[in-house]
C-alpha cells in the first residue's frame, strides 16, 4: 500500500504553474544557448562550459523539477549541474580543444551519462523520501527518466520540424520576412527548448504515456536479447575459428567493437532483467544465459586487442577512454556471471538472478565515481596518456628517431608540454633535436613532414600502407580527372607523400607548361586550372599551411557560390519583370494610339482597360521588388550586375503609386551618379518623375508636355543651365531630344 501511494504521488498531474514554469525554463535555456554561440561577448573556450550548464539545468527542471518538495529539487539541480559544469571547465585548464577526442568523448557520452545516473539517483530518493531505497525505486526512476526524456527530445525536435515545415510553406509565398522569422536560431531553440520542458511535464504527469513507453523499449528488448544471444554466438565462433587475426577486417577498431557488442548486450538483459522481481519464461532466461556466458569472451579479446595497440604505441586519450570503459564492462561481466551462477543454487532455478539488483545499484555508483574522477590527475586520459608516452620515449621502449614528440606537443595541452619540458632535462641530444624540431612547427601537420619516418600514435601507418602510399602517387592523373582539378590536393602531394609525390608534382609541372599543338579548349582550361593549384601549393610553403589556405578557399567559394545563386534568383525575377513590363508598354502603346482629334468610345474604354491593367501588374511588380530587397534601400550592385540593376530601375520607374519609395531609391542612387557609378540618364528620368509629382519643377527635362499636337518642355529648374545638366548626366540636349520624341510618336493629343 505504501508503494501504491508513494507512486500515486509521483505521478501526480503537473498544475497550470508547474507547465508554465517548465515551458519558461525551456524556452529561456534556448535563447541561452543561442546568445552563447551566436556573440562573442564570451570567451571561445568558455562557451562550451556555459553550453553544459544551460543544458544540464534544463534537463535537470524538465525530469526532476516540480512543487512538492521544492527546495530540495531544486539543490539537487543546482548541484547536479554545478558537477557536471565543473568537469567540463576542467578541460580549459589543460588546454584541450573542444575537437579532441576526450573532450568530444566526455559531451557525446559521459556528461549525458552522468547526468542520467544522478537523475535516476534524485528521482529514487524523492520518490521514496529517503536516501536508501530498494533497487526497484532506481529502476522505476531509470526507465521513467529514459522514457520521459525520449519524449521530450521527441516533442522538442518535432516542434522545429513542424515550424521549419511552415517556413518553406511561407517561403512559397514569398514571405520573406515569415521565412526570416521561423528558420532563425533565435526562433527555433527558444521554441524547441519549451517545447521538450513541456513535453517532459506532460511525460511525468501522465501515467499512461510514460508506461507505454516503457513498455515499447522493454519488449525491444525482448526480441533483442535472443538475437543479440545469436548473433554472440556465430560471431564467437567466427572469432574461434579466425583467430584474434580477424578481428583486423572489422570496420571499427577490434576494442571499439567488442565494447560496443558487450554493451549492447549488458543493456539488453538489463532491459529483461528489469527490477528482478518478476522470472521471465525459460526460453527468455535461456538466451539470458546463453548472451552472459559469451560476454567474457568479448572481454578477453576487446582486452587482447586493446593490449597490442598499447604495447606497440603506448596510451593515447581514446585508448585510455576504451580502457576504462574495458575495465568496467569487464567487471560488470564478471558480477553478472556471479548472478548467473547464482541461480542454480536456488531451487529448481527459483530465483532470477538475486545478486543483480545489488550489483546494478553499485555498478552505477561506480561509473559515477570514475566519470568524475576522468577529470582528475589520477584517471585523466591526457594526463595519463602524457605520462604513457614520456615512460616509453625515456625507457628506451621507443627511440627518440621514432617517437611523436609533435604528438606529445600539440595533441595533449599542458600534460603534454609539460612531459616535454620534463624530458628537456635528459640532456639526451636526439630527445632534444625532436622537441626542437617540434616547437619549430606552427601545427601538429606542420610537424609531420613526408620525410620524417615517425609513428602516430593515434594512426600508425603499417609497411602495407605505406607501400599503397607510394603507388597511389602514380595514379595521380586518373585522380586528377575523377575529382576535377579543382578538388585535387595539391599540398598532400607536394608535402606529404614524400619522394614519389615530389616526383608526380614535378610531372604534373611539366605537363602544365608543355605547349602542344593539337591541344583543344578544353585541354588548355583543365592546364590552367591545375597550374593554379600547383601555383598555391608553393605558395604555401607547407602542409599545415596548405591546408589552412585551402580550409579557407573553400570556404570563400561556398560564399562566392551563394552569392551567386542569390543573384541569379534576384536577377531572374527583375529580368522577368522587366521583360513583361517593356512588352506590355510596347503593346499598349500600339494598341491604344489614336490619331483622331476626337478618340472613340471604343478606343477610350480599351485605353482604361489596358492602362488598368498595366497598373496592376506595376503594383505586382513592386511588392516582388520590395521583398527581393529585404528592407534595404536598394540592391548590392556587385551581387545583381549593371543589367539587373537597370532592370531594377524600371520597375521603380513605373511605380509612380508609391511616391514615397521612388524617392527612397532616389535618395539611394544619387550618390553613385553623380560619380558617375549609376546611369545618369536613369538617375534623370527618376528624379524628374520623382520632382514632377511632388509639385516641383524637373531638372533635367526628361518629362515633356503635349501643346498644339506637339511635344514641348515642361517647367524645370534654371532653365538656361538645363542642357548642361543633362550632359553631366548623359543626355543630349533638350531641343534635341524633344525633336527626337516628335520624330518617333507623332502628332500627339491632350
Amino acid at each position: 500500500m505504501t508503494d501504491q501511494i508513494k507512486e500515486t504521488t509521483a505521478r501526480r498531474p503537473f498544475g497550470g504553474i508547474e507547465y508554465l514554469v517548465l515551458a519558461i525554463i525551456g524556452a529561456l535555456s534556448g535563447a541561452a544557448l543561442w546568445f552563447i554561440f551566436e556573440y562573442d561577448v564570451i570567451a571561445e573556450n568558455l562557451k562550451p562550459t556555459l553550453a553544459t550548464f544551460v543544458l544540464a539545468l534544463a534537463i535537470g527542471f524538465t525530469l526532476i523539477w516540480r512543487l512538492d518538495t521544492l527546495v530540495g529539487r531544486v539543490g539537487l539541480i543546482l548541484a547536479q549541474a554545478l558537477l557536471v559544469t565543473a568537469l567540463t571547465f576542467q578541460f580549459i585548464p589543460i588546454g584541450i580543444k573542444p575537437g579532441a577526442a576526450s573532450f568530444v568523448f566526455w559531451m557525446v557520452v559521459g556528461a549525458p551519462l552522468l547526468i542520467f545516473l544522478l537523475s535516476a539517483f534524485a528521482r529514487a530518493s524523492l520518490r521514496e523520501r529517503r536516501l536508501f531505497w530498494p533497487y526497484r525505486a532506481l529502476w522505476q526512476s531509470g526507465a521513467s527518466l529514459l522514457a520521459d526524456g525520449l519524449i521530450a527530445g521527441g516533442v522538442g525536435l518535432a516542434a522545429v520540424l513542424f515550424v521549419a515545415l511552415w517556413g518553406a510553406a511561407f517561403k512559397a509565398f514569398d514571405m520573406d520576412w515569415a521565412v526570416k522569422i521561423v528558420h532563425s536560431p533565435a526562433f527555433l531553440l527558444p521554441l524547441g527548448g519549451g517545447a521538450a520542458a513541456l513535453a517532459g511535464g506532460l511525460a511525468r504527469s501522465n501515467e499512461k504515456l510514460g508506461e507505454a513507453v516503457r513498455s515499447i523499449l522493454l519488449i525491444g528488448c525482448r526480441i533483442g536479447l535472443p538475437l543479440a544471444a545469436l548473433f554472440s554466438l556465430v560471431f564467437t565462433m567466427g572469432l574461434v575459428s579466425g583467430g584474434v587475426d580477424s578481428l583486423e577486417k572489422v570496420p571499427l577498431t577490434p576494442t571499439g567493437l567488442l565494447l560496443a557488442l558487450a554493451l549492447i548486450s549488458e543493456l539488453i538483459f538489463n532491459g529483461v532483467y528489469q527490477e528482478g522481481a518478476g522470472k521471465p519464461p525459460n526460453w527468455l532466461r535461456g538466451f539470458s544465459w546463453v548472451a552472459l556466458v559469451i560476454l567474457p569472451i568479448y572481454a578477453v579479446a576487446a582486452a587482447m586487442a586493446l593490449w597490442m595497440r598499447v604495447d606497440a604505441y603506448g596510451l593515447t586519450p581514446p585508448r585510455m577512454i576504451a580502457l576504462i570503459a574495458l575495465t568496467l564492462t569487464a567487471a560488470y561481466t564478471l558480477l553478472l556471471l556471479f548472478g548467473l551462477i547464482s541461480e542454480f543454487f536456488a531451487k529448481r532455478f527459483s530465483m532470477w538472478m538475486p545478486p543483480v539488483a545489488k550489483l546494478n545499484t553499485a555498478m552505477a555508483l561506480v561509473w559515477i565515481a570514475t566519470l568524475v574522477l576522468m577529470h582528475t590527475p589520477l584517471l585523466d586520459p591526457i594526463v595519463v596518456s602524457a605520462r604513457s608516452q614520456e615512460m616509453r620515449l625515456v625507457s628506451g621502449k621507443t627511440p627518440a628517431e621514432k617517437f611523436d614528440f609533435g604528438f606529445l606537443y600539440f595533441k595533449l595541452g599542458h600534460p603534454g608540454r609539460a612531459a616535454i619540458a620534463r624530458l628537456e632535462t635528459q640532456n639526451d641530444p636526439k630527445i632534444q633535436a625532436g622537441i626542437n624540431r617540434a616547437k619549430a612547427a606552427s601545427t601538429y601537420w606542420d610537424y609531420k613532414t613526408p620525410q620524417d619516418d615517425i609513428t602516430d600514435p593515434e594512426n600508425p601507418v603499417s609497411p602495407k600502407e605505406q607501400a599503397l602510399l607510394q603507388i597511389n602517387t602514380l595514379l595521380v592523373s586518373a585522380t586528377m580527372v575523377m575529382l576535377g582539378p579543382q578538388d585535387f590536393d595539391y599540398g598532400i602531394l607536394l608535402y606529404a607523400k614524400g619522394e614519389a609525390g615530389k616526383d608526380a608534382f614535378a610531372a604534373l609541372s611539366q605537363w602544365v607548361e608543355a605547349d602542344t599543338a593539337d591541344q583543344n579548349g578544353q585541354v588548355q582550361i583543365l592546364r590552367e586550372r591545375v597550374g593554379q593549384g600547383l601555383v598555391a601549393a608553393k605558395l604555401a610553403g607547407s602542409l599545415g599551411a596548405w591546408q589552412d589556405s585551402r580550409t579557407a578557399a573553400q570556404a570563400e567559394n561556398e560564399a562566392f557560390i551563394e552569392d551567386v545563386k542569390g543573384a541569379d534568383y534576384i536577377a531572374g525575377e527583375l529580368g522577368k519583370m522587366a521583360a513583361k513590363d517593356r512588352l506590355a508598354r510596347a503593346l499598349f502603346e500600339k494598341g491604344t494610339r489614336n490619331s483622331e482629334d476626337v478618340p472613340s468610345a471604343e478606343a477610350m474604354l480599351a485605353l482604361q482597360m489596358a492602362g488598368a491593367f498595366v497598373d496592376e501588374m506595376d503594383a505586382r511588380h513592386l511588392q516582388t521588388l520590395k521583398t527581393l530587397l529585404k528592407g534595404k534601400p536598394w540592391f548590392d550592385p556587385e551581387k545583381i550586375g549593371k543589367f539587373g540593376e537597370q532592370d531594377a530601375w524600371l520597375i521603380v520607374l513605373h511605380a509612380n503609386h508609391d511616391l514615397d519609395f521612388q524617392e527612397q531609391v532616389l535618395v539611394a542612387i544619387e550618390p553613385r551618379a553623380l560619380a558617375g557609378d549609376f546611369d545618369g540618364r536613369r538617375y534623370a528620368h527618376l528624379y524628374d518623375i520623382v520632382a514632377r509629382a511632388k509639385g516641383k519643377p524637373q531638372r533635367y527635362g526628361t518629362k515633356s508636355l503635349c501643346e498644339d499636337g506637339r511635344w514641348v518642355a515642361d517647367v524645370t529648374e534654371d532653365p538656361e543651365a538645363v542642357d548642361e545638366r543633362r550632359a553631366q548626366m548623359g543626355l543630349p540636349p533638350l531641343a534635341e531630344a524633344l525633336a527626337q520624341e516628335n520624330a518617333r510618336f507623332g502628332e500627339c493629343h491632350t
